[in-house]
């Protein structure tokens, strides 16, 4: 394989459990990183919840965040491609969204704000103190979002919307989100994991970003790889030159690859790096 880029997801990709990045997968990215090739992490997160991991792993020169929407230098912080919701057409669906059971978070511009409310939401979520905690850090909390947004001015690069189990099982309100978001073709759904749903403009994927990324650094779709493991990994599976997904992986993003690696827990960047490169 003649690689330039490895591109990869974090959470349930390169970090483990524990939001760690393993020593071997750490070692073989950075190995690929002194050789030449481009490191790049594309995540759903937006630039301020980066773990403190990536920006210490040498040879990291760019960030793919929010599903594509946004992609930053990581020594500067400058954004170098954005295709964001616009925020006339978001608007009418955040306050359909916001009196719900469910907690959406609104990216923008590197960051991310939630609902004051939403806070008694976060400790019923059916997910990992880790990743509790990461929310936590990550979320800037206003009185009212879509009053928020509507003041900022700004476009959205993504909503997240995490949701809290019912004592049957079920997820409180996700139906009703998905009628919602039907009603805004211009949008797309896809799940990041842990049962949520993110939502960006419909233009807007990981693999649209890293092939704008290749552009605008001279390297071609077929010199592309790709690691991820759920729904917002797919387009990039599909898209990249060459997609791998982790044994932990949705079914969708298994389906979506070229080869099935090792899991998240198993140093399975590594193996499929030593594998192909």
């Amino acid at each position: 394989m003649n690689i330039k880029m490895i591109a990869f997801d974090l959470d349930g990709t390169v970090f483990d459990n524990q939001k760690r990045i393993l020593p071997k997968t750490k070692a073989a990215l950075e190995k690929a990183a002194a050789d030449g090739i481009e490191i790049v992490p594309a995540t759903g997160r937006p630039l301020c919840g980066v773990s403190e991991q990536i920006w210490q792993l040498k040879g990291v020169r760019y960030i793919l965040t929010t599903n594509g929407a946004g992609i930053y230098e990581a020594e500067t912080g400058k954004c170098i491609y954005e295709n964001s919701m616009k925020l006339e057409r978001f608007l009418p669906m955040m306050a359909r969204l916001e009196p719900l059971e469910a907690m959406g978070d609104a990216f923008v511009k590197g960051k991310c704000f939630m609902s004051r409310k939403n806070l008694k939401l976060l400790d019923r979520l059916d997910t990992t103190e880790e990743m509790k905690a990461y929310i936590r850090s990550s979320r800037t909390c206003v009185d009212n979002l879509t009053e928020f947004l509507r003041k900022n001015g700004e476009d959205i690069q993504k909503i997240t919307i995490n949701f809290v189990k019912q004592s049957d099982g079920t997820l409180c309100d996700y139906d009703r989100v998905q009628e919602i978001i039907r009603d805004f073709p211009e949008f797309i759904a896809v799940s990041g994991g842990m049962n949520n749903i993110e939502v960006t403009d419909k233009t807007a994927s990981k693999g649209i970003g890293i092939l704008k990324l290749g552009e605008i650094l001279g390297i071609k779709k077929e010199e592309i790889l790709a690691f991820g493991d759920s729904g917002n990994d797919v387009a990039m599976l599909q898209m990249a030159g060459f997609g791998v997904a982790m044994e932990n992986a949705e079914p969708e993003a298994k389906a979506a690859a070229d080869f099935v690696t090792r899991s998240n827990t198993e140093e399975g960047i590594a193996y499929a790096l030593e594998k192909f490169l």
